[in-house]
């Protein structure tokens, strides 16, 4: 009756284990990610060299996806920020679950003369060119600067849609922070 009552807390704890989420090594995929030449693809995988629990990093230009095995979803999240601060942006999967880039402060229904988006990925003439080619896309904009030395594109015009400004540089495969509004 002892040995039973054993394996029986054994299954317990097994089953706790696996409800509360131990983590598992696993791929992270992120597909649609701006990667036009090796400048890209060596950003990529500088973002993620050096980040506990990374390895194996790949990066296609043809597929404009980035592969790497993480040990954890913790070391996942880590990776995806890494690239995130690298200016790359993408649908991203830790195995099948998919996984977030950090949010970009902006708020829904928020409008600005003035948008500034920093740490953009801006290697090439191609990756300015596609930042450039996102942004016409918005509705008032009257003027953009791209400093691809300062990583920085600031967008003028008469009530820009922030939210609006934000999906177009993410749906391009770029990452940016959002400077703080400037005061008038």
């Amino acid at each position: 009756m002892k040995a039973i009552r054993g394996c029986a807390w054994v299954a317990c704890l097994i089953a706790a284990v696996v409800a509360f989420g131990a983590d598992e090594s696993g791929t992270v995929t992120i597909r649609n990610a701006h990667l036009c030449c090796g400048g890209c693809v060596d950003g990529a995988k500088t973002a993620l060299d050096g980040v506990e629990g990374i390895s194996d990093v790949k990066a296609d230009v043809n597929s404009k996806s980035i592969i790497f095995a993480a040990k954890s979803e913790k070391a996942a999240m880590k990776g995806i920020e890494s690239l995130a601060d690298h200016g790359f942006f993408g649908k991203a999967a830790f195995g099948k679950k998919d996984l977030s880039f950090p949010e970009v402060a902006a708020k829904k229904g928020e409008k600005r003369d003035t948008l500034t988006f920093t740490g953009v990925h801006l290697c090439c003439g191609a990756c300015r060119k596609a930042v450039h080619e996102a942004f016409t896309k918005l509705d008032g904009m009257t003027s953009m600067e791209i400093d691809a030395a300062a990583q920085t594109v600031k967008l003028n015009g008469a009530g820009l849609v922030v939210v609006d400004a934000v999906a177009l540089l993410q749906k391009a495969g770029f990452y940016g922070k959002l400077a703080k509004a400037e005061k008038k």
